[in-house]
Formats: structure tokens, sequence, C-alpha cells
């Protein structure tokens, strides 16, 4: 709410989560109600979207009807470009994916294609996590649990050779180091999306870094089904695992928050390396801390209309444009998530 008071905002957070900040004003709405909405975000300039994500598609679209614009932070399964008439239509700009990653990762993805004519490698390691593993499956989460089981289920989208290919879950594995940060174990997650439309490269991937050891329990409960969404007996293995997990992850947080994306390609015929690194450690819990700034940061560019409208938009897009990157990395360091960024040119 901070960036809401500086710039003279009425900002609404549709699936705030967790409540009880002092200034908050909190309504209770059924978000596939489109008159308990409306109720809800009246007087309202901009809205910040963090439903679940089986939520989200439907509470956009109604959102977008009331006339709003909208950040959101949701990782709907539905193509959120199927919004773009609708938006259109409204006069309003949605901008999708705005968390880490999707969110962050692709702010520095589009601002690194930005610098060069022909991208040959994009790649992108992100993982949040308790920065001592010793809880079960060397693992925790405070987000949607199910969100995060959908990681191990999906089949990740990456690029190779220019064409869009899925692989299997959990594969890609390889262990890397993180300068001054540990040692990691690495897989392909479906963190892609919308760049796979927006970015043209002829290697493009996203790998989700976990403490070493997770990706072996995961299998292993995988195994026994415990992943899979079918009843046996009455009950759903996945419903059940999510509702243990919040039990023995309840109090511990993700104080640990790593992202890099690297890309290498050619801009005048000259080779071109730019990097990217964000590394947040301690509390309040980074990851949680870097997704709320990322969905302000474009909130106050919405409603201070430096977003280029109206229809669905994408943080790579934005990162594209040099003047809406500076900005929105101006506002999160602000916030206190510094992107920090290296470009070399020339060299082997």
């Amino acid at each position: 709410m901070l960036w809401g008071v500086a710039l003279g905002l009425r900002l609404a957070v549709v699936g705030c989560g967790r409540v009880g900040v002092e200034g908050v004003e909190v309504a209770i709405a059924d978000a596939a109600s489109l008159d308990e909405l409306s109720r809800a975000l009246r007087g309202v300039d901009v809205v910040c979207e963090a439903l679940p994500s089986r939520l989200s598609f439907k509470a956009l679209r109604s959102i977008v009807g009331l006339g709003l614009d909208v950040a959101s932070t949701s990782y709907m399964p539905e193509d959120p470009l199927e919004l773009d008439g609708d938006a259109r239509r409204a006069g309003r700009t949605v901008v999708v994916d705005c968390g880490v990653a999707p969110g962050i990762s692709n702010l520095a993805a589009g601002r690194a294609s930005s610098l060069m004519d022909e991208l040959a490698e994009l790649s992108i390691l992100v993982g949040g996590m308790p920065s001592t593993p010793n809880v079960p499956l060397r693992h925790a989460a405070s987000w949607c649990l199910h969100d995060l089981i959908e990681e191990y289920t999906r089949r990740p989208r990456i690029v190779v050779e220019g064409r869009v290919v899925e692989v299997d879950p959990l594969s890609g594995y390889e262990v890397v180091e993180v300068p001054g940060v540990g040692v990691f174990e690495c897989f392909y997650t479906d963190g892609l999306r919308t760049m796979i439309r927006n970015i043209r490269a002829r290697r493009m991937y996203e790998k989700t870094l976990r403490h070493r050891g997770h990706v072996e329990a995961v299998k292993a409960l995988a195994s026994i089904g415990m992943l899979s969404d079918e009843e046996v007996d009455g009950v759903r293995p996945r419903e059940l695992l999510a509702k243990l997990l919040s039990r023995a992850w309840r109090g511990v947080e993700e104080d640990l928050l790593v992202l890099l994306v690297r890309a290498m390609g050619v801009k005048g015929g000259v080779k071109v390396k730019a990097s990217y690194r964000l590394v947040d450690q301690g509390s309040p819990p980074p990851l949680l801390k870097a997704t709320a700034s990322m969905c302000l940061a474009v909130a106050a560019a919405l409603a201070k209309g430096e977003v280029v409208g109206p229809g669905v938009m994408a943080p790579e897009q934005l990162g594209m444009d040099e003047a809406a990157y500076l900005k929105l990395t101006s506002r999160l360091r602000d916030l206190g998530v510094c992107l920090e960024e290296s470009v070399e040119v020339g060299g082997p």
C-alpha cells in the first residue's frame, strides 16, 4: 500500500491472502461474483490480482469488465491472451505474470532480448526456499501449495533449435553453483509462458532451483501416486499432500531467493552477453516481498499511464521498452528488490 499512498492512489488487492497490515481495509467478496467484486472495487484506481490460479481467469475478465486496469500475479492455466479482446473493448490494460518467475524473470529476459539482434540462448534459474533445508522434502513454501505441486506434474515447455517442445516434469536435472550463495539442484519448469510467443531464441528454458535431495524426495512421492489428482477410496492424493505439507511447513519461511537470467546473442555482428541477478535473504520472506513489489511496481506504472495499452501485456514487453524497464527496476529498488544487470560486448 505504500506506493498507493505515495501516488495518491487507491489500490485493491484481489486475493490478499495474509491480512492484518495497519492501514489496509479488508473487504470480503466472492471472486466469482461480478456483483460482489463491483461493490468491493468501487472507487478503486487500479487492481493487483493475486488469486489462486484456478480462480484467476474468470475474476480478471470480471475486473476488466468493471473498467479497471490490472496487474496480475496469478499463474493461470488459461491463455491470458484470450482476455485481450475484452481488455481492448473496455479500453483497459492487463499485465499478467507480475511475480518473480514469471514476472521479474520476464522483465530481465525482455531487456536482454532488446540488446541483441539475434538471441542464441536465454536461461532462467530461479528458486525461493528456506536457507536451511532441515525440513521435510528439504523445502518449504508459503504460497499456494496446489500450484507448487503442479510444478512437479505439469510438462514444461522449452525452446530447442527455435522450436517449442514439451519435456517431462523434473527432467533436465543438474547441479549448479551460485557464487556467494551455495550449490543447488535444478530442473525444467514451465515458466516461459508468454515469452514463447514474445521472444525469439534458438534455445530458451527455465529451471527451478532447490536444495539437493529435494528432487529425489518428490520423485519418491510421485512413484507412490501422491502427486495424482485421481481419487483413491474417496481421497485425492494431491489434496491430501497439500494439507500435509501445509501442516509440516507451518512456521518455516522461504528466507532465500535466487534469480539468475543469462542471455547470449549477437548485436551488429558482435557477440553480446547479458546477465541479471537477484539474490535476497532474510525477513520479510524475499519471495513474497519480490512478488508483491513487482506487482505493485507494475500497478503504479499502469496508474501513471506509463504502460502503453489497451490489451493484455506481459512483463517481457515492458522489459523491451528501455524507459519502462528503467522505471520499473527503479521502483523495485525503492521497495528493496535489486535486480543487477551486467552486459558484456565482444569477447569469445
